[in-house]
């Protein structure tokens, strides 16, 4: 054999010495198929609030939600003066009440 018949992969000689030509193998990944899984639906359990819990709504919170409803109720009296602390408290009433009723 000759060097260049070595170094060639595609060629390979028979006992007879002729040179046979072969294709290059070209192997093939086997690939895995794909497993179809059912998803389990789970029902949520309804959270129990205890009394200890933090508070939904922060006392700044609070206290903004007053101050901008009483902005409000002002504006539509075209700030009218006098009216500031009813206002306040009228609204200080409702909020106290949304935030009751929401807990």
């Amino acid at each position: 054999m000759n060097k260049r018949q070595e170094k060639d992969p595609k060629k390979t000689t028979t006992q007879s010495g002729a040179i046979k030509k072969t294709k290059a193998r070209v192997s093939k990944k086997k690939v895995a198929k794909k497993k179809t899984v059912s998803k389990k639906r789970v029902n949520k359990k309804a959270v129990v609030k205890s009394g200890a819990s933090k508070p939904a709504i922060s006392p700044r919170e609070r206290y903004e939600m007053i101050a901008t409803m009483a902005y409000y109720r002002a504006e539509q009296r075209e700030f009218e003066p006098g009216h500031d602390v009813k206002d306040w408290l009228e609204c200080e009433g409702i909020i106290n009440n949304l935030i009751k009723n929401s807990l």
